[in-house]
């Protein structure tokens, strides 16, 4: 009889997993990774909202905008030049979205900024090694 819940073992196995996938991952790799779940969390708070659970959706909601928010500080604008400022307009756009859907009848707000951060995501998949 094991004593450890099955929700505890499944949250275990996903830092194991996060964890091997970030040790030696290159630059591009980690924002891959973080796009990934910045993806996730979205998807988890569109699917709350639609649900009406509204604690859960927050949750979701605000692991997303960390997410983005590491995104447009790990910017680099002096190499970036023009493509970092406009990432960074991108980012404080779909980080407004995000912040400003506090209830679950704002899910287009929600699915609005997914839309804009799935584009860049894409892009970034196209553009470098993996």
């Amino acid at each position: 009889m094991s004593f450890i819940s099955p929700r505890r073992n499944m949250v275990s196995y996903k830092a194991v997993d996060t964890v091997s996938r970030v040790e030696g991952a290159s630059p591009h790799r980690l924002v891959l990774i973080l796009f990934d779940e910045l993806l996730l969390r979205l998807d988890a708070s569109i699917r709350h909202a639609q649900r009406g659970e509204t604690i859960p959706m927050i949750q979701s909601r605000a692991r997303a905008s960390a997410i983005v928010i590491a995104l447009e500080e790990s910017l680099d604008y002096e190499k970036g030049g023009e493509l970092a400022l406009a990432l960074a307009r991108i980012y404080r756009e779909a980080s407004r979205r995000i912040n400003d859907a506090m209830s679950p009848d704002k899910v287009d707000l929600l699915m609005s900024a997914r839309q804009m951060l799935a584009e860049i995501a894409e892009a970034w998949r196209t553009i470098g090694p993996q």
